[in-house]
């Protein structure tokens, strides 16, 4: 299973946590370090709502984002 979180890096805590993240996926397999963008963040978005309903598939995001 993976895990997607998001992080304020504005706050004392999330920069704490993204240098810990950061240190770590140098280090150890398993834990990768993906910054995100705006369509990032809709993807993401999609893939979440498509987990909450079991309807997520390849055609339907790619539909969604106009990328047919």
């Amino acid at each position: 299973m993976k895990y997607f979180i998001e992080i304020d890096d504005r706050s004392k805590t999330g920069k704490n946590l993204l240098s810990l993240i950061k240190t770590l996926s140098g280090k150890e397999a398993g834990i990768d370090f993906i910054r995100d963008t705006v369509e990032d963040k809709e993807l993401v978005r999609l893939m979440k709502s498509g987990v909450k309903s079991g309807l997520a598939d390849k055609k339907s995001v790619f539909k969604k984002l106009g990328i047919e």
